[in-house]
C-alpha cells in the first residue's frame, strides 16, 4: 500500500477536505490539504509568498486554493496566479507534497 512508503502520512479525513481548506501540522510544517475535484486531493505549504498569509485561511475556486489576504491562487504543484501578474515580486512558492487518498484519509509523504 502507497502509505507503507517512507514520510508517509494521514493528514486528514476526506470529508473534511471537502467541506473546507485544512491546516494541518506535520513533523514540524504547516500544511494546507483541499480538494482539486471530488477525487483528487492536494498538499502544499499553508503559507502565501505574498503576504505571508495561511492559505487554509482562503478558499477552493476552480481546484485552485485562493489566498485570504491579496487573492492570489495556488494549484496543486504549488504555482502561483496573481491579479496584475506580480509573482516574480513574491518569496519562495509553496512546496507541493506527493498525496492521495486511502481509505477515507488524505494522505501525503512528507520527506526531509
Amino acid at each position: 500500500m502507497k502509505q507503507a512508503l517512507p514520510g508517509s502520512r494521514p493528514l486528514c479525513t476526506l470529508s473534511a477536505a471537502h467541506e473546507a481548506p485544512q491546516r494541518v501540522m506535520c513533523d514540524g510544517r504547516a500544511l494546507v490539504v483541499w480538494m482539486v475535484d471530488d477525487v483528487l486531493p492536494a498538499v502544499i505549504d499553508d503559507r502565501c509568498p505574498h503576504g505571508n498569509a495561511r492559505l487554509s485561511a482562503g478558499y477552493v475556486l476552480y481546484g485552485r486554493i485562493v489566498c485570504p489576504l491579496h487573492m492570489w491562487t495556488f494549484g496543486p504543484d504549488g504555482r502561483a496566479q496573481a491579479p496584475g501578474g506580480r509573482v516574480e515580486a513574491a518569496g519562495p512558492m509553496p512546496r507541493s507534497y506527493e498525496c492521495w487518498i486511502s481509505g477515507d484519509q488524505v494522505w501525503a509523504r512528507i520527506a526531509a
